[in-house]
């Protein structure tokens, strides 16, 4: 207050003066309010400099007295730097709406439910909101995560909840125009809150192209397959260094050898040179072949199944595929004894 303790004793400390006229109406009705036996209220006091210095106090009122005991706290440091920590929360809050991934941070009730308490710009992009729908509770992040992928992700959350580990998913979100986006998300307990609730802190990238590029890719696999399971001769594709290791074979190829295709793959690694003798000097024949024209031609003994010896002639030819990777595309003719 800025007053010698003497001058105290004196009775020339009036809290009233002390006060800042703003405040002055707010304390006393404070103060006056007797249904209740402490008061704790929050005001200015100006000091002999008439400099303002802000004040956390604590009223109690005694019983049967209009006596009250005030215990004043300056708490004038602490205000500066919870201001300076809110500007520098606010400049951080913009420099997080400028990334372009979707960061959020969200709190994991016991009921399991996904309360948002943080997303920047580009994660309500992403979800198809707005902050001021998640701050007012309109909806909660697990009731956006698609019903086919809700287990995986609650798995997920639980394991992260017990062993403390981070979490890496891939999983399906839908959005407010009743539309699914494929996201990956990586998570991880940032803290836990006084009821044990875990808050994490996430990572969100759309990553629904790459869903949609893959599925086209699968779909392309799977029809090359079929094409060469109904193909007419012993087919099958292999790189130029690795020209033995098949890669995708044919039903002809299969019934030549005389191996399923499990067989072939446990048993030879998909490598045809394991049934052929001296498949090392046939290799680099086919390479040097096909170094010339692109194409090559040879002839070899396969042992297939029941040790029968099968000659065979192989047929191949380079191709460039989309993607500019090349390979080779073989057929084997099986040659009369």
């Amino acid at each position: 207050a800025g007053i010698h303790p003497s001058k105290v004793k004196q009775g020339k400390l009036f809290l009233r003066d002390i006060l800042k006229p703003v405040d002055r109406e707010y304390v006393f009705k404070k103060i006056c309010k007797k249904d209740t036996k402490y008061v704790y209220m929050d005001f200015e006091i100006l000091n002999r400099e008439n400099e303002p210095v802000f004040i956390h106090c604590t009223a109690k009122n005694r019983e049967k007295s209009s006596l009250c005991r005030l215990v004043f706290a300056d708490v004038s440091k602490s205000r500066e730097k919870r201001e300076k920590l809110k500007q520098q929360a606010t400049a951080a809050n913009s420099l997080i709406d400028l990334v372009a991934g979707g960061i959020c941070i969200f709190r994991v009730t016991p009921e399991m439910h996904f309360d948002a308490l943080y997303m920047n710009d580009a994660c309500c992009r992403m979800f198809g909101t707005t902050k001021e729908s998640y701050r007012k509770r309109e909806y909660r992040l697990d009731e956006l995560i698609h019903s086919k992928d809700k287990t995986i992700v609650f798995q997920a959350i639980g394991t992260a909840m017990a062993t403390g580990e981070g979490l890496n998913l891939e999983y399906r979100v839908m959005t407010h125009r009743n539309e699914f986006m494929w996201c990956s998300c990586s998570a991880a307990v940032q803290k836990y809150e006084a009821d044990g609730s875990p808050v994490f802190q996430a990572v969100f990238t759309d990553i629904t192209r790459i869903k949609q590029a893959e599925q086209k890719a699968d779909a392309a696999n799977e029809k090359l397959i079929n094409l060469l399971e109904n193909l007419t001769g012993a087919m099958f594709f292999a790189s130029l260094e690795k020209p033995f290791e098949a890669d995708y074979i044919s039903g002809d190829f299969v019934r030549l050898l005389g191996y399923s295709r499990d067989e072939f793959e446990q048993r030879f690694d998909n490598d045809l040179g394991k049934l052929a003798d001296s498949c090392t000097q046939l290799a680099d024949e086919i390479k040097k072949q096909v170094s010339k024209g692109g194409k090559a031609e040879i002839t070899y003994t396969i042992h297939a199944k029941g040790a029968r010896a099968v000659p065979v002639r192989d047929t191949r030819k380079l191709v460039t595929q989309q993607d500019g990777t090349k390979t080779l595309i073989c057929e084997l003719e099986e040659l009369s004894n």
